[in-house]
């Protein structure tokens, strides 16, 4: 038989009940001026008239994404129909740069400002061809795209796409509790690798970030920076800060907050049909109670405004009294 002294059984019977309660602080705010921001792309352009889509494996079992574009369309009479491409194509490199998604096709399109001959390597089924398109150069026609693709939770930055060779995602705005701030990446770096992976274009930057990391996680990428070095870069994603909500010592005392209603309780020495003393505040009112049996109130001192005989009314400056004084 194991004897336990009444002073640690006591103490054990006072710890059970004890507990403390976090949650996460609301999201604070940063990002949300730059969403939906666009420009209206006027300048000539590469075209070789496809339109492509996400390379989506076409097995309801596993959807994942494989390397290059599906060609959507083929316009009649465009460099890409004269070059053989077809709808139903896998587009993997435009010239020297991997086409995995569709934004970087576009970059890639938008940084060319005279016509010339491009080497494509396409797949048709399980072939790999390459052939030569003639790019044209056209006016887009006042084209509306976006000029940012905005990561809030993990990284809390906003990339945009350039079309500089190998068109990499570019840092566009960085908060300033961003993790990629304070590991040392400014505005205007380019990430030329994420997590040891070509990072593709900002949108297929953004959608990677949820999908690859979590809150609180370590990554790494490769950016190059405008002198022309290349850096190296950990850091650790975004996570909420907590903040205790509740803490509980029964029979001793009992706190609690609700941010939501801005209302904080505390009751000391609470035995179940009386208390020693309790305390509850919403917003600027305060009421305490000792034994419950004696209570009082505070608050804010608000101005009223109260209604006067004849429907005036009076509040900071009552109106003026006709006639002489007493």
């Amino acid at each position: 038989m194991i004897r336990v002294p009444i002073s640690v059984g006591l103490g054990l019977l006072l710890l059970a009940p004890a507990c403390a309660t976090y949650e996460p602080l609301p999201l604070p705010k940063g990002l949300l001026d730059l969403q939906g921001a666009v420009f209206v792309d006027e300048e000539a352009q590469g075209w070789i008239g496809i339109q492509v889509l996400p390379n989506e494996s076409d097995s309801l079992d596993d959807l994942e994404v494989m390397p290059g574009v599906r060609v959507r369309s083929v316009a009649e009479g465009s460099p890409a129909e004269m070059a053989g491409i077809r709808p139903g194509h896998v587009l993997l490199r435009f010239g020297e740069t991997p086409v995995d998604d569709p934004g970087r096709l576009e970059s890639l399109l938008r940084g060319i400002q005279q016509a010339g001959p491009v080497t494509c390597r396409l797949q048709r089924g399980s072939q790999v061809f390459e052939t030569e398109v003639q790019v044209q150069v056209r006016q887009p026609g006042a084209k509306r795209r976006l000029l940012y693709h905005i990561e809030r939770g993990l990284l809390r930055a906003a990339f945009r796409d350039t079309t500089d060779e190998g068109a990499f995602p570019e840092v566009a705005f960085l908060t300033e509790d961003s993790p990629l701030r304070k590991a040392g990446v400014k505005e205007g770096d380019r990430i030329v690798a994420f997590l040891g992976r070509d990072p593709g274009s900002a949108a297929e930057l953004v959608r990677r970030i949820p999908q690859e990391l979590d809150v609180g996680q370590t990554g790494q990428m490769t950016v190059l920076k405008p002198s022309g070095k290349r850096k190296e870069v950990e850091f650790q994603t975004w996570q909420p800060e907590r903040e205790m909500v509740r803490l509980a010592f029964w029979p001793l005392f009992h706190w609690s907050f609700e941010r939501s209603e801005n209302r904080e309780s505390l009751e000391i020495l609470d035995l179940w049909l009386f208390s020693l003393f309790s305390k509850e505040r919403i917003g600027a009112e305060r009421q305490y109670s000792i034994l419950s049996l004696i209570s009082w109130r505070t608050g804010e001192p608000m101005l009223e405004e109260i209604q006067l005989p004849g429907g005036n009314s009076a509040g900071a400056n009552p109106p003026a009294m006709e006639g002489n004084n007493p």
